[in-house]
C-alpha cells in the first residue's frame, strides 16, 4: 500500500473503529455495545492493534490490579460477547486467541488512531523531503481524525496510560509540526486556530500563548493579538500566581506595537480546504419512475393546496418518500402517519403527495375519511377511488366486496398515490388497500391503526425547538418575531412545539400589526385562558382536542380528567390505581395512547411504562365535563395524592439509613391495610417511581392541595439525602416551600428550609445555604421544635467551618448536641459529635476528636445504625492520617466504603473514595489509589459535587506528578484549581495552585 495522497480519495468515512475521543464503532447507528466490560476489553485491544495482548494486561484493564478469581474465565465471555456484538453490527474483525493472549486484526484505514500515526508518518516524510504545502495537507487531515482525549468517555486505565500518553504526544507533536507549516505557507488564521485548541487543555503553558499572541499579529489580528497577551498575563497572576517569563513578554510587546516577529507574509495562500456544498433544498426529489401504461383518460390529481410555509418534518419526509417510492414487486407500500391533535398529519401527508407526483404518473387521490366527526363508510369510499380512477359509474359493482376486489384490479396495473385523510379505524380502510402493483396508501390517524396489516408506522411527535422556531418565523412573516428573543420562547413554550399551536399564534402575528410578540406570550401565560388563545378562523387546538375526547367511554373520559389534573410530567400508570381497578386504569390508559391523548414516554429496566400528555392537552383535560365531572377530577386528585403520601411515609421509614433531618410527622398517619415495606422493596419503589414525586408535587400546588405539596417534598427526603438526588430535590423542595408558605403552615415551611440549606452545603452554594438555614432555625425555635433546632444548627456549623470560622461552628454544634441530648435523638447526638470532633482535629486537638468520635461510634453501634457508624469511621481515618498511622486510616474507610456502597449512597462514597485514595497513596498502593480517586471524580461529577471533584483531582494530580507522569499530573491538577474556584474554598484553591505551580517550575527548571 502506497503513501497517502489526498489524490486518492481515501477517506474517514472508511474507519470502522474511532479511539481518538470517545470510543466510537463507525458506520454503525446507534451504540452496539453498551455494556462497560467488553467495551473496556475492545479498547484495550484497539490500544494495540494487531498484536496479542496478555490476559494479565486484560485483566488489570478492566479491573484495575484487583481482578477476581474468575477474570480468566471472565475475559474469555467478554470475549464470546464482542464478537457476537462487532459481527452483528457488520464489524466482523477477527478477534485471534492464542497462548499469547487476544489480538485484534484491523487495516491501517479501519482504526482511526492507525490511520493517525500513518499520516503522521507520511506528513513528515514529505515535510522532509521539501514538500511542505502537500505535507501540511496530510498533517491537516491527521488533525481532523482528533475529536478529543482517546477514550475519554472511559474510565481511564493505568494499563492504558502507556498508549494514550503516546498518543497525546503525537498529537501534541502534530499541533506544533502542523503550526510551523502553516505559518511557513502564511496560514496564521489557521495557526492561531490550532494554538487556541491546545490553550484551552492547556492554559498555563507560556510558549503557547507566546506562539499565538505572535501568529494574531502575524494574521493582521493585532487587538485580539492584545487581548490574547492580557488573557494569558492574567491566567498566570490568578492561577499560578507568576509573572509572564522574557519570551511572552516580548510577544506582548510585538502585539503592541503591530510588529510580527518575522513571520512569512501573511497575504500567502493558506493551504486548500475542502469545499463544502451549500445547503440544498428541504427536500430531495423521489427516484424517477419507471413509464407505466396508463388509462387514456386524464390521471386524478386531487391533492389538496400545499402549504407554502411548511417547515420542518425533513427526516420524516425523507423516510416517507423512501417508502412510497419503493420498487417491492411483492406489497405495495402503505405508511400510516398518527399522532395526537394538532401535530400536523394531514400537512405532511399533502407535502409527501406534491414531493412524489411525478413518481405517480397515474394519479393521486386524497380522500377525507373524517374519521373524528362522523366516519365513511368503507363502500362509499371505494366508490368514490373507482370514480376517481376513471370508472364510469354505471360499470361501479353494488357489492362492497365487489368493489374492493375491482378497485384492487385497476391498482394492480397502475401507479397511482392514495392518502387516506383522518381515518378512524383499520377496518374502515382495509378494503381500500391495493393487493398488489406499483401504488402506494398514506394513511393519517389520531389512532395508531396498529392493526392494520401490512402498514408501516410513522408516528409524529411535536416540533423540536429549531423546528418550532422555524415554523413561527416562516407563518409570522420575515422580520415579525426574532425567534430567539424571550417573548419567542415564551410562545414556543406555552405551544409546548405543537404544530398547530404555533400556526395559530404565528397567524395572529402576522395578521395583527398591532399585536406584539411580547403581549401574545403575556396573555398566553394564563393558562386558564391559553387554550382560548389558540384559536383563529376555523383553527383552534380545543376543537382538534374535543373530537378525540368525544370518542372515550366515560370510563376513558374520568380517567383523562384526573390525568389533566395530576400530570404536570411522567407518571405511572400504578400511581392512578387508587380512584379505579389497575385493569380498568390499564385499559384506559391503552385507549388513552390509541387516540394520541396520552403518550408513552419511557419504559424502565423491568418493562413498565411512564406515561406523558401534551402540556395543551393537559389544559384540555381540565376544561372538559360539566361541573360536577370537574369536582369529581379533584376529588380523584385528592384520592391519588393522599395515597402516594401514605406510600412516601412508609417507604421512607423502612429505608436502611436513619435519616438526618426532620420530617412532616405529626400529621395524617397512615392508613392502615398495607403491608410494610422491607428495606429492599423501599429503595426499588422510590428508584422505580422517582419520576413521579415531582410532578405530584407540582400538581398538588396548581390544583391548591398545598399541604400534600410540601408533606410529598418532606417524605422523600431521607430517600433523596441516601441517593444524592440533588435535582429532584431542589425541584421538589422549591414547590413545596413555595406551598408551605401559601398553605400558612409555619413547621412545613421550616423543613423546607432546612432541606433546601442542607442541598445548598452539599452544592457549595453558600448564600442560599446560609439563608435557607437561617430561616430554618428561627421558624423552628418559633414553633418550638427542639429537633429542628438541633438539625439547623448541625447545618449552620459547618457552613461556618467550611468558611474558615471555626470557633462559632463549634458554638452551633454544642447548641445542636444539647438540643438533641434534650429530645433524646441519639443519631442527632452521634452527628453533632462528629462534626464537632473535625474542628478538634483542625485545631490539633487529636485527643478530644478521639473522644467525641469513640462516643459517637458507640452511638451508632449501640443503636444498629451502620451509616452512621460508616460515617463515624471516615472521621476516624482523618484522624489516624494525622496521628501517622495511614495504614489504619485505609482499614477504617475500606469499611466504610463497604457500608456505603451496600446501602446505595453514592455521595458519601464518593467522599470515602477521595479519602481512602490519598490514604493509599501514604501506604504506598499508587495503582489502587488511581482506582479509587478516579471513581470520586467520576461520581462527584456526575452528582455536581465540586468539593469531591476537587479534593481527588488535587490527590491524584500529585500522584502523578510524583511518578514523573507531567501530562496527566497538569491535567488534573489544573482541574482541581478550576473545581476550588468554584467551591469558594481558597484554602484548598491555594494548596492546589501552589501544586501546579510546583510542578511548572520543575518542568520549566528541566527544560
Amino acid at each position: 500500500m502506497g503513501p497517502f495522497t489526498v489524490g486518492e480519495g481515501r477517506q474517514v468515512e472508511n474507519l470502522k473503529y474511532q479511539i481518538l475521543g470517545p470510543l466510537r464503532l463507525s458506520q454503525v447507528k446507534g451504540e452496539p455495545l453498551k455494556a462497560s466490560k467488553p467495551r473496556q476489553l475492545l479498547a484495550t485491544l484497539l490500544l494495540h492493534p494487531n498484536r496479542f495482548v496478555s490476559t494479565d494486561l486484560i485483566a488489570d484493564a478492566l479491573w484495575e490490579g484487583s481482578p477476581p478469581r474468575s477474570a480468566t474465565a471472565n475475559i474469555r465471555t467478554y470475549v464470546r460477547a464482542l464478537r457476537g456484538v462487532l459481527q452483528e453490527a457488520g464489524l466482523p474483525a477477527p478477534i485471534d486467541t492464542s497462548a499469547a493472549g487476544y489480538s485484534i486484526e484491523v487495516g491501517v484505514d479501519e482504526l482511526d488512531s492507525s490511520r493517525f500515526e500513518s499520516l503522521l508518518a507520511e506528513g513528515g516524510h514529505l515535510r522532509d523531503v521539501g514538500e511542505g504545502r502537500q505535507a501540511m495537507e496530510v498533517l491537516s487531515h491527521a488533525y481532523t481524525l482528533w475529536r478529543g482525549h482517546p477514550l475519554e468517555d472511559l474510565t481511564t486505565s493505568a494499563a492504558w496510560e502507556g498508549s494514550i500518553a503516546r498518543l497525546e504526544a503525537q498529537y501534541r507533536g502534530l499541533v506544533d509540526g502542523l503550526l510551523d507549516l502553516r505559518l511557513e505557507y502564511g496560514d496564521a488564521t489557521g495557526a492561531a486556530v490550532l494554538l487556541s485548541g491546545r490553550l484551552t487543555e492547556d492554559p498555563y503553558d507560556e510558549q503557547l500563548w507566546r506562539r499565538l499572541v505572535d501568529a494574531l499579529v502575524a494574521a493582521g489580528r493585532t487587538g485580539e493579538a492584545r487581548a490574547a497577551y492580557r488573557k494569558a498575563v492574567q491566567t498566570l497572576a490568578d492561577e499560578l500566581n507568576i509573572e509572564p517569563g522574557p519570551e511572552l513578554q516580548a510577544a506582548g510587546a510585538r502585539a503592541e506595537s503591530g510588529r510580527s516577529a518575522n513571520w512569512p507574509d501573511p497575504g500567502i495562500p493558506a493551504a486548500r480546504t475542502a469545499n463544502r456544498p451549500s445547503p440544498g433544498e428541504d427536500v430531495v426529489p423521489g427516484p424517477m419512475a419507471a413509464p407505466v401504461l396508463s388509462d387514456p383518460q386524464r390521471p386524478p390529481s386531487q391533492l389538496p393546496l400545499d402549504l407554502p410555509d411548511f417547515s420542518g418534518r425533513k427526516q420524516k419526509l425523507e423516510q416517507l418518500r423512501d417508502l412510497v417510492c419503493g420498487r417491492d414487486p411483492v406489497r405495495p407500500p402503505v405508511a400510516v402517519i398518527s399522532g395526537a391533535p394538532g401535530t400536523g398529519k394531514t400537512s405532511l401527508a399533502v407535502r409527501l403527495g406534491h414531493l412524489v407526483r411525478d413518481s405517480f404518473p397515474d394519479g393521486q387521490i386524497y380522500l377525507d375519511m373524517r374519521g373524528a366527526t362522523q366516519p365513511r363508510d368503507a363502500g362509499g369510499a371505494l366508490t368514490d377511488l373507482l370514480l376517481s380512477l376513471n370508472m364510469p359509474d354505471y360499470a361501479v359493482p353494488t357489492d362492497p366486496d365487489r368493489r374492493s376486489a375491482m378497485l384492487r384490479s385497476e391498482l394492480a396495473s397502475r401507479r397511482v398515490l392514495i392518502i387516506l385523510d383522518d381515518v378512524a379505524s383499520a377496518s374502515q380502510v382495509a378494503p381500500l388497500m391495493p393487493g398488489t402493483g406499483a401504488s402506494a396508501v398514506v394513511v393519517t390517524s389520531r389512532n395508531r391503526l396498529i392493526d392494520l396489516a401490512g402498514a408501516d408506522s410513522m408516528p409524529l411527535d411535536t416540533f423540536n425547538d429549531s423546528e418550532a422556531s422555524e415554523l413561527l418565523e416562516r407563518v409570522a412573516g420575515s422580520g415579525r418575531v426574532d425567534t430567539k428573543s424571550l417573548a419567542a420562547e415564551e410562545i414556543l413554550s406555552a405551544c409546548g412545539n405543537l404544530p398547530l399551536a404555533i400556526r395559530i399564534v404565528a397567524s395572529r402575528l402576522a395578521q395583527r400589526p398591532d399585536l406584539s410578540p411580547t403581549e401574545l406570550a403575556r396573555r398566553l401565560r394564563d393558562e386558564t385562558q391559553r387554550l382560548d388563545e389558540l384559536s383563529i378562523g376555523e383553527l383552534a387546538v380545543r376543537t382538534s382536542a374535543d373530537l378525540s375526547y368525544g370518542s372515550l367511554s366515560a370510563e376513558e373520559a374520568r380517567l383523562y380528567r384526573l390525568i389533566g389534573r395530576f400530570a404536570v410530567g411522567v407518571f405511572s400508570a400504578r400511581v392512578l390505581e387508587p380512584v379505579a381497578s389497575p385493569a380498568s386504569v390499564r385499559r384506559s390508559l391503552d385507549r388513552l395512547i390509541e387516540v394520541n391523548l396520552v403518550q408513552i414516554s419511557s419504559v424502565d429496566d423491568s418493562g413498565k411504562a411512564r406515561y406523558r400528555v401534551h402540556d395543551l392537552l393537559r389544559l384540555h383535560a381540565i376544561g372538559v365535563g360539566d361541573d360536577e365531572q370537574k369536582a369529581q377530577a379533584v376529588k380523584d386528585l385528592t384520592t391519588v395524592l393522599d395515597a402516594l403520601l401514605h406510600k412516601v411515609r412508609r417507604a421512607g421509614a423502612a429505608l436502611p439509613v436513619v435519616y438526618f433531618g426532620v420530617l412532616d410527622q405529626p400529621g395524617p398517619a397512615p392508613s392502615p391495610g398495607p403491608a410494610p415495606f422491607t428495606d429492599a422493596d423501599a429503595i426499588a419503589w422510590f428508584d422505580s417511581d422517582r419520576s413521579t414525586f415531582v410532578p405530584a408535587i407540582r400538581a398538588a400546588a396548581q390544583n391548591g392541595l398545598h399541604e400534600y405539596a410540601w408533606r410529598i417534598a418532606a417524605g422523600w427526603g431521607p430517600y433523596l439525602d441516601m441517593r444524592a438526588g440533588f435535582d429532584d430535590w431542589n425541584e421538589s423542595h422549591q414547590a413545596g416551600l413555595a406551598s408551605a408558605i401559601e398553605s400558612g403552615n409555619r413547621h412545613g415551611e421550616a423543613i423546607m428550609h432546612r432541606n433546601l440549606g442542607q442541598l445548598a452545603l452539599y452544592r457549595d452554594d453558600w448564600e442560599p445555604a446560609w439563608y435557607h438555614l437561617n430561616e430554618a432555625a428561627t421558624i423552628f425555635a418559633e414553633v418550638g421544635d427542639r429537633l429542628g433546632t438541633g438539625v439547623s444548627a448541625v447545618g449552620l456549623g459547618t457552613w461556618l467551618r467550611e468558611r474558615g470560622r471555626p470557633d462559632e461552628a463549634l458554638a452551633q454544634y454544642e447548641r445542636a448536641f444539647d438540643a438533641f441530648v434534650e429530645v433524646q435523638n441519639a443519631n442527632g447526638e452521634a452527628v453533632a459529635r462528629t462534626a464537632a470532633a473535625s474542628i478538634w482535629r483542625a485545631r490539633g486537638d487529636l485527643a478530644m476528636a478521639g473522644r467525641y468520635l469513640a462516643e459517637a461510634y458507640l452511638i451508632g453501634v449501640r443503636r444498629g445504625d451502620v451509616h452512621r457508624v460508616a460515617k463515624v469511621r471516615r472521621g476516624i481515618a482523618g484522624l489516624r492520617v494525622q496521628q501517622g498511622n495511614p495504614a489504619q486510616a485505609v482499614r477504617q474507610l475500606q469499611a466504610s466504603l463497604a457500608i456505603f456502597n451496600g446501602l446505595g449512597d453514592d455521595h458519601c462514597a464518593a467522599y470515602t473514595r477521595a479519602e481512602l485514595g490519598h490514604a493509599l497513596i501514604l501506604v504506598g498502593e499508587g495503582a489502587a489509589a488511581r482506582r479509587m480517586l478516579l471513581d470520586a471524580i467520576e461520581i462527584g461529577t456526575r452528582l455536581g459535587d465540586r468539593s469531591v471533584e476537587g479534593a481527588a483531582a488535587l490527590h491524584l494530580g500529585r500522584l502523578h506528578a510524583s511518578t514523573g507522569n507531567e501530562d496527566f499530573a497538569r491535567r488534573y491538577l489544573s482541574r482541581a484549581v478550576r473545581a476550588w474556584q468554584q467551591v469558594g474554598n481558597d484554602t484548598k484553591l491555594t494548596e492546589s495552585r501552589h501544586a501546579l505551580a510546583a510542578l511548572t517550575s520543575a518542568n520549566q527548571a528541566t527544560g
